[in-house]
């Protein structure tokens, strides 16, 4: 059955399917796709429940594969339709051949019903199992996209410099405050120099979210001193009524660390 599949692939540019992919992705599809008839097989010896239990390791190992090789769902859907067809196939093939076997409609029918729910069953699995990987990847790459629009440079020590660039609105203030308290524990930093000569505009609400990082950095046990406040974003500050009244504030970055002492 898996020459069967494999013969009916096309050529498709790129895709782990295509009829010239390379012979180690090829060798992979076979090994799983022999894993897979195994398992689906025992549909016909088995009560639902136990084979079922046995297409749960083999949906998350082909899911997370397929998620870590960026092939689209649409196409590994596609891959089933057309394995289904191939089982299909054998299955009418089988009672054609063995007709002294006395074989009735009726148990063809039941082999049929069988193995559609049981390659209904998979669809189902295989799909949770992929979107759960997908979103978890997704949600790596987030964090990752995070920190890189919030980076904590270390300097000296436990001193790290947090350069802000860009518009922040409240989305991206909320966002800060976790990409910031995660790296500030996790570099073990006690205090931060977070500069906004790179922020053209703030909104209220953010500057408020702003002071919500100071709090939380604060209860973390770092210091924090801001550094390149534009009028702006003072006024923004100013129209919430937040005044920074227990952080250090100074003109520009320069100046700021021209206060650290280095030794």
């Amino acid at each position: 059955m898996t020459d069967e599949w494999l013969s009916r692939r096309s050529k498709e540019t790129g895709s782990l399917y295509s009829s010239d992919a390379a012979p180690e992705l090829v060798l992979k599809l076979r090994e799983q796709n022999k894993q897979f008839n195994t398992t689906i097989s025992k549909v016909f010896i088995e009560e639902e429940e136990p084979y079922k239990e046995g297409l749960i390791p083999w949906t998350k190992m082909v899911a997370e594969d397929r998620v870590n090789s960026g092939v689209p769902l649409h196409l590994i859907l596609k891959q089933f339709g057309i394995f289904r067809g191939v089982f299909l196939d054998f299955i009418e093939k089988f009672a054609v051949e063995n007709q002294n076997l006395e074989i009735q409609q009726g148990d063809i029918f039941r082999w049929l019903k069988k193995i559609n729910i049981a390659f209904d069953r998979v669809i189902e699995l295989f799909s949770d199992h992929y979107h759960e990987v997908n979103d978890n990847l997704l949600s790596e790459q987030e964090n990752i996209i995070l920190e890189l629009s919030a980076p904590i440079i270390p300097i000296a020590g436990s001193i790290g410099v947090m350069p802000l660039i860009g518009k922040i609105d409240v989305e991206r203030a909320r966002a800060i405050i976790e990409s910031v308290l995660t790296q500030s524990s996790r570099m073990r930093i006690t205090q931060l120099y977070i500069d906004l000569s790179g922020v053209p505009e703030m909104d209220a609400v953010a500057s408020c979210e702003l002071s919500k990082v100071i709090k939380g950095l604060n209860l973390l046990g770092v210091k924090t001193i801001l550094s390149g406040m534009r009028p702006e974003v003072a006024q923004s500050a100013i129209l919430e009524e937040i005044t920074f009244r227990d952080t250090q504030i100074e003109p520009n970055l320069g100046a700021a660390l021209a206060k650290v002492k280095w030794y």
